[in-house]
């Protein structure tokens, strides 16, 4: 559980485009840990425009992979995010501590926090429901959930793919703002983290990247999958049924994806379905002005008769 070279940068861009600017406080599902080295942190801070010497001053920064390591409050503190609350059954970084399978019930944190966060907790434990109903409880309206999960079999119970997104947005009316895979290689950069890089979230790319040599978990090569949610109104949460929910009736949103650039996000990725339903309307509307200008071409012919 933890933020590695590709979960920072993104929120480092997020950041830099201006989404993080009215964002004071942020909670966590896990005790996350900053899971990368601190001259590679220092080099994204450079790269963002951000001071690099104030991650000198984060306790355990250059421990990881060995403990104790560096919570990741002290990350998110840099970027004036000041109030910080995390929940795990271990109750490491002052968590709090609780069963993520039962509801959780403070109401006093409900529609409170601007960002919420799973970097790879709900895929443990087995109603996974319920961590993501809690999650939509916890975000206010505005508020953005950022999920990273593995998509590969073999770390937790769940695995999950881009319809889990499309799903759950179209049931809570979510806006997609970023979505992407990340490429865990099982390298490491010449600092000793592990090298990560984010790839546009398009099923096609499967079928032209050679990811064997992915093959070894233990070495750290992976596939996992990354979304930013936002919350748009104060709702109860809705549990997605595959298929019923990704209909034009629900305006599932268009997703953004963006690769290590600093130009504005664009359109790169559209939920397939939401393709076929604009495709469809494309047509109507071509047909009907097809048919609206042959009608005025009549007309004019019958006045000049």
């Amino acid at each position: 559980m933890g933020l590695g070279l590709a979960a920072v940068q993104n929120t480092l861009e997020l950041h830099n485009l201006g989404y993080l600017k009215n964002s004071k406080n942020i909670f966590e599902i896990g005790s996350q840990e900053l899971q990368l080295k601190k001259e590679d942190l220092k080099q994204l801070f450079d790269n963002a425009g951000l001071k690099s010497d104030l991650v000198e001053k984060y306790p355990n920064i250059n421990n990881w992979p060995e403990k104790p390591r560096c919570s990741s409050k002290f990350f998110y503190e840099s970027l004036g995010i000041k109030e910080y609350q995390c929940m795990d059954m271990n109750g490491d970084y002052g968590a709090i501590v609780h069963d993520l399978n039962k509801p959780f019930e403070d109401r006093s944190k409900f529609n409170k926090f601007d960002i919420v966060t799973d970097h790879g907790s709900c895929e443990h434990v087995f109603n996974i429901a319920e961590c993501y109903r809690t999650m939509h409880n916890l975000t206010k309206p505005g508020g953005y959930i950022i999920i990273h999960q593995a998509v590969f079999k073999g770390n937790g119970y769940f695995t999950f793919d881009e319809s889990f997104f499309e799903g759950i947005a179209a049931a809570n009316n979510y806006k997609i703002i970023f979505n992407s895979y990340v490429i865990a290689t099982g390298d490491k950069t010449k600092n000793g983290s592990d090298h990560e890089f984010h790839i546009p979230r398009n099923r096609e790319l499967f079928n032209v990247l050679d990811f064997s040599k992915l093959s070894n978990p233990e070495k750290g090569a992976d596939i996992l999958i990354y979304g930013v949610l936002q919350k748009t109104k104060e709702d109860e949460f809705k549990i997605p049924y595959q298929g019923k929910f990704l209909q034009k009736i629900y305006n599932i949103p268009a997703g953004f994806n963006r690769v290590y650039s600093k130009e504005p996000m664009g359109y790169t990725y559209i939920p397939s379905s939401t393709l076929k339903v604009e495709e469809a309307r494309i047509r109507f509307l071509i047909k009907a002005l097809i048919i609206k200008i042959r009608r005025i071409i009549r007309i004019r012919m019958s006045k000049k008769r």
